[in-house]
Formats: C-alpha cells, sequence, structure tokens
C-alpha cells in the first residue's frame, strides 16, 4: 500500500517550485517590457522640456578599463500640456566632467507616454537600444524557460 502514496508524492510539483517559476516568469515579462518599453517611449512618446533638479555621484570609480568614469543618479522634471509637473530619474556614466554639462537647472528634452506619464525617458540615446535589447532578450529567454518547461 505504501507504494501508490510514494507515486502520488512524486507526481506532484512541490509549492516552491511553482512560485519559483511563477516570479521568473514575472520577472522575464517585467524585463521583457522594459526592453521594449523604454525605446517605444523614446522613439514614438510626446516631447516635453524639462530641467535637471539633482545630480549626485554614486560611490566611486567604477574600476573598469576606462579609468575615473562614475555613476550619476540624475533626477528631472517637466510640465505636462495640463500644467502639470512630473519627476523622473535616470542613470549615466560619465567622467569627473560629466556634472557640469548636466548641472541642476539644465534643460533636457523628455519624452514621455502620453497615456502614462510616469513612464518618461530623458535624451534617449541610440547607444542605450543595446541595453535595452540585452534586457528584453533576457526577459523571453527568462520566460521561454519557464513556459518549455510545463
Amino acid at each position: 500500500m505504501g507504494a501508490p502514496a510514494e507515486r502520488d508524492r512524486r507526481r506532484r510539483k512541490p509549492a516552491f517550485g511553482r512560485v519559483a517559476r511563477a516570479l521568473l516568469s514575472a520577472l522575464g515579462i517585467l524585463l521583457m517590457a522594459w526592453g521594449i518599453g523604454a525605446p517605444l517611449v523614446a522613439l514614438t512618446g510626446a516631447e516635453a522640456q524639462g530641467r535637471i533638479t539633482h545630480v549626485r555621484r554614486q560611490l566611486g570609480d567604477r574600476n573598469e578599463v576606462i579609468p575615473n568614469r562614475y555613476t550619476f543618479a540624475i533626477a528631472y522634471e517637466f510640465r505636462l500640456p495640463d500644467g502639470t509637473l512630473r519627476t523622473g530619474t535616470t542613470q549615466r556614466i560619465g567622467d569627473f566632467f560629466s556634472p557640469g554639462r548636466l548641472g541642476v537647472d539644465s534643460p533636457v528634452t523628455i519624452r514621455y507616454a502620453p497615456f502614462a506619464p510616469g513612464l518618461s525617458v530623458m535624451d534617449w540615446r541610440l547607444g542605450s537600444l543595446i541595453e535595452n535589447i540585452l534586457a528584453a532578450a533576457v526577459g523571453a529567454v527568462l520566460l521561454w524557460l519557464q513556459l518549455k518547461r510545463q
């Protein structure tokens, strides 16, 4: 009589495995949405003029092949056509002189999704596309691996 109970236990998947797969699937969907959404907002979003409100250098030197490179956290704000003030943040990598070019109160071009102005991009560059493609690809692989196992 012990054999059928043991067989049933093997067939049932543990709850931890289902939760882990659900979390990995959600992470894959989020990475794909970010990897595809940021370029779409940058290319097709509404444009507004904004200004930088805060620039902060994070940590120290990045210890990369190119010396004296730092990560900067940048906060910006812009106004919607109806006058509502919105804020956003981004990160940039630059050298010691980058804050001079990205100083507080510097004007910047902001692209935002009209249906969700919280989704905004500051001065998006084509170089950022590589990062977005990689994020979308990793998300797609995560999602594909989870769907393949079912």
